[in-house]
């Protein structure tokens, strides 16, 4: 009896070679929805550029050029605008990021259940007097397994305290620009 099955190998190869296939994939797609969110963007923008200028064109008074020309810098909308776009940027990641740590994870498990039967297949093949050296290779094992559950954890603290304090920069940003836009509203009226 072989100490190494073949077939089993030749099965991690292949679960490999498909996880690589699925994340790239996974990179593919995000990508692909990135640069349809840009364009996106780059669109809304161009038409409210050219539909301000359409505006400009219009005009024939001063006070109508006035009025466009409040209307044109108005720092809230533009900053909503950006904020809107980065979230969606923020989640489009995210969202890719989560799919592959899932693949990785299934992947790491299929490995983890692969390295203790081959433990297995070593405690029972091993020579009489060789309990202790298995003993401590089976030990080894267990505590890579707990450092790896112990890595995830805090890896999936941390990016929860991540998105907490982006959505609450995003919010803090967001509020200070709608201050901010009435703020220059009122001083506007004013003048």
């Amino acid at each position: 009896m072989s100490l190494f099955d073949t077939e089993k190998l030749n099965k991690a190869q292949k679960a490999n070679l498909d996880l690589l296939q699925q994340i790239s994939g996974k990179l593919f797609e995000g990508a692909e929805q990135l640069g349809q969110l840009q364009l996106k963007a780059l669109r809304a923008t161009a038409d409210a550029q050219f539909d301000s200028l359409r505006k400009l064109v219009s005009i024939r008074d001063p006070q109508a050029f006035v009025e466009w020309q409040a209307s044109f810098a108005q720092p809230t909308a533009q900053a909503e605008r950006v904020l809107e776009f980065n979230r969606q940027v923020y989640e489009l990641i995210s969202g890719t990021q989560a799919e592959i740590a899932k693949l990785a994870e299934r992947q790491v498990e299929a490995g983890a259940k692969q390295a203790q039967e081959l433990v297995e297949v070593i405690a029972k093949n091993a020579p009489a007097g060789s309990e202790p050296a298995v003993a401590v290779f089976k030990s080894a094992l267990e505590t890579a397994s707990s450092v790896y559950e112990s890595a995830q954890k805090a890896a999936k603290q941390a990016a929860e305290i991540a998105e907490s304090g982006i959505a609450a920069a995003a919010s803090a940003a967001g509020q200070a620009t709608r201050e901010a836009g009435k703020a220059a509203g009122g001083s506007r009226k004013q003048a």
